[in-house]
């Protein structure tokens, strides 16, 4: 029976730390893809300054 308990226990450590793993996880894919975005919205927005300095 204490078996039973501390294998429980441990089952459901295990199942704590694999969530917050995840949402590590997850929080770091989306700051990679917010990184992403913002860089490929400063590209864009440098080209497009720098086309409207040629033009004049």
């Amino acid at each position: 029976m204490n078996q039973e308990l501390i294998n429980q226990e441990l089952l459901n450590e295990e199942r704590a730390r694999l969530i917050g793993n995840l949402f590590s996880l997850g929080g770091s894919i989306l700051f990679l893809i917010g990184t992403i975005v913002a860089t490929m919205v400063t590209y864009r927005a440098i080209n497009r300054l720098q086309s409207q300095v040629e033009l004049i």
